[in-house]
């Protein structure tokens, strides 16, 4: 279905990221993979890609600075040429190891450069160098809908209602020649949901209507339909991602 389609992923270095990486290389596409810090993984990435006799390109740049927003829609440019898919996968956690020891200000300001910031740049940036029925896809939250309790909670629901915002807003500047959607994941396995307590881990599983965690091949099954000609009328929507955990 991808089969030399030109695919950038932010935050490509690891789970969700690395996943869906995977999931448009195998189906034919070049991947340009995006880390921060997480350069092994990275790596070790793209060699698997290149067993799989698949093209991709490593990508480096801080998201949460403009200037290498910038600097990494130029090098996916130069790269690669003309994108099809742009991902904005990239995030900060609000709860995350590095965010510990901040004051809430400081963890509002990091979510806001690395989420927020960092989508808008890279998606107006990126514009001009989408090929023609290209798809931009970004990555919110469905507790920005249900809402959300804690500082924590609301820090997330904050830059991911934004996200919502800005999607609708860029589907409706970049039409119709480049459609813009949101892909709203709920609780999906991960690093974080490796180190919650059986408890809790129950108590989601309880909660949706599905009876289980999302996996990252779910967000992948999403992404590749949401980029692909058969959602080729579709446009500034979110699409929830969580066994019906929260419906709208």
């Amino acid at each position: 279905m991808y089969q030399g389609k030109k695919v950038v992923i932010t935050g490509a270095g690891r789970g969700i990221g690395s996943a869906l990486a995977l999931g448009f290389a195998q189906q034919g596409a070049t991947v340009g993979i995006h880390y921060a810090h997480a350069r092994q993984h990275a790596e070790m990435l793209a060699q698997e890609l290149a067993a799989m006799g698949q093209q991709s390109v490593l990508l480096q740049a801080d998201l949460s600075e403009v200037a290498q927003c910038a600097r990494l829609v130029s090098e996916a440019h130069a790269a690669l040429g003309e994108i099809d898919v742009w991902v904005n996968n990239a995030g900060a956690s609000a709860n995350a190891r590095e965010s510990s020891g901040m004051s809430e200000v400081a963890r509002f300001e990091r979510m806001m450069a690395v989420d927020v910031m960092a989508t808008w740049q890279c998606s107006r940036r990126v514009e001009p160098y989408l090929r023609d029925g290209a798809c931009i896809l970004t990555t919110a939250w469905d507790g920005a809908l249900s809402g959300s309790a804690g500082i924590s909670g609301q820090l997330y629901a904050m830059s991911k209602g934004a996200i919502i915002s800005l999607t609708r807003c860029l589907a409706v500047e970049y039409a119709p020649r480049v459609r813009v959607n949101c892909i709203a994941p709920g609780y999906i396995e991960n690093e974080w949901s490796d180190n919650v307590s059986p408890t809790f881990y129950q108590k989601v599983e309880q909660a949706t209507p599905l009876k289980r965690w999302g996996t990252p091949q779910d967000i992948v099954e999403a992404a590749l339909f949401l980029a692909s000609p058969s959602a080729s009328f579709i446009t500034g929507q979110v699409l929830l991602v969580n066994g019906g955990a929260v419906m709208r």
